[in-house]
């Protein structure tokens, strides 16, 4: 651990997730900064998700990075989030989930973003993969601005200067799905500045919870409901569209791919 640099806080959210989060835990090992405190906060796993994460405690000490971890239970995701929030030390946040992981350098380039140190969110390119990690797409943030229309940057390659959640508090837990939309909503509401790089910070697996098809439907009314909120006058417009796009992914998944796979 080197203490000249600022502390850096990662927390991982987790429920069974003994088949991917070992990836998630390598990423953090594998970065090129060094000053690093990991948090992993598990919804009592009835996996071997616990013990995955016991197994790599000795690896965190040898590495001189800062590891916690709970196991209890929770209300959501976003409960689990703000969890993890209260326990972080660091200077800047991310948030990961425990089926993503990061490129090697990911937090070495937050640091690099965050030259003027002035609070802020930082954020970059996210890869869609596959289960078995093969690219299918990758995504960019967008303008701040765009905000009004949609979720302009990718949460899980987004960090936080740790300010800001004390200025602007956590996440709305009432979200199940959108309440990373609602933060980065606030955050611009609030003029907190937005740093963005194309370079690819993360790589998403397509098996979290807003890309199970089941909940396509209730992320497209929960960022209506944010977009009410804050007085979006596109907000049935960009609802409608949403909903129209997810038909589209439902029609794909249940009655392409099962003809094109059989």
């Amino acid at each position: 651990m080197d203490n000249s640099k600022p502390l850096i806080s990662i927390i991982t959210v987790a429920y069974n997730s003994a088949e991917t989060i070992k990836d998630t835990i390598q990423s953090i090992l594998n970065q090129t900064y060094s000053n690093i405190e990991y948090i992993i906060i598990d919804g009592q796993s009835k996996d071997d998700t616990v013990a995955i994460v016991q197994s790599y405690e000795s690896k965190f000490l040898e590495k001189g990075i800062i590891y916690k971890w709970i196991s209890e239970q929770d209300t959501g995701i976003y409960d689990a989030m703000n969890k993890g929030l209260a326990m972080a030390n660091g200077e800047i946040i991310g948030i990961i989930n425990s089926d993503d992981w990061y490129e090697v350098d990911t937090v070495e380039t937050i640091i690099n973003l965050n030259t003027d140190k002035v609070p802020s969110i930082f954020s970059g390119a996210m890869n869609r993969v596959t289960h078995e990690k093969k690219v299918y797409k990758t995504l960019f943030n967008q303008d701040a601005s765009n905000v009004y229309n949609v979720m302009p940057v990718n949460h899980p390659a987004t960090f936080v200067s740790k300010e800001v959640y004390k200025q602007l508090g956590g996440f709305d837990t009432k979200y199940k799905l959108s309440a990373d939309y609602d933060f980065i909503f606030r955050a611009f509401n609030a003029k907190i500045p937005f740093k963005n790089t194309d370079k690819v910070l993360v790589n998403m697996r397509n098996t979290g919870a807003t890309g199970q098809l089941k909940n396509l439907w209730l992320s497209a009314r929960e960022d209506y409901d944010v977009q009410k909120k804050n007085n979006v006058k596109r907000a049935f417009f960009n609802y409608i569209k949403k909903s129209g796009f997810n038909c589209l992914v439902a029609i794909r998944d249940t009655c392409i791919k099962p003809i094109l796979n059989g």
